[in-house]
């Protein structure tokens, strides 16, 4: 996996029983999208220039252990599927002082021709990239 986002989860993060909400896991995971997509190609520039979007189809989210405010973490992305038209990747949120996975989300993402509105095949270099991550035990 490869490291796609660092953060600190703070004080207005926090929920009633005292630890990070829903949504900052969430805000987490979505900061980790844009990182990855980069790394692979689909940069802002790219994706700004009607050649290609992106629609999320699914994510899976599971809660290991909770976060506080004050704690550091990173999030480590790797692929899970790389079809045609369709990526699937795992990240992993990690609290970075004990290094213990507190969550992990799946997501799924189509890529879109913009002007159609249909699915349409990754450019050949970014699905070489991303099979250059898949991870070693969905291989």
């Amino acid at each position: 996996m490869i490291e796609t986002a660092r953060g600190t989860v703070h004080e207005w993060q926090r929920d009633h029983m005292g630890h990070i909400n829903v949504r900052a896991y969430m805000e987490f995971f979505e900061e980790a999208c844009w990182q990855f997509y980069a790394m692979l190609g689909m940069t802002p520039s790219l994706l700004r220039s009607a050649a290609l979007h992106l629609a999320a189809v699914q994510q899976n989210i599971g809660y290991r252990k909770e976060l506080y405010p004050g704690d550091t973490i990173m999030v480590r992305t790797g692929v899970l599927e790389m079809r045609e038209k369709v990526l699937r990747f795992r990240h992993e949120l990690v609290n970075t002082e004990t290094m213990d996975v507190c969550a992990t989300c799946d997501f799924t993402v189509v890529c879109l021709n913009p002007a159609s509105r249909k699915s349409q095949a990754f450019p050949p270099d970014v699905a070489a990239g991303a099979r250059a991550l898949i991870l070693p035990e969905t291989a």
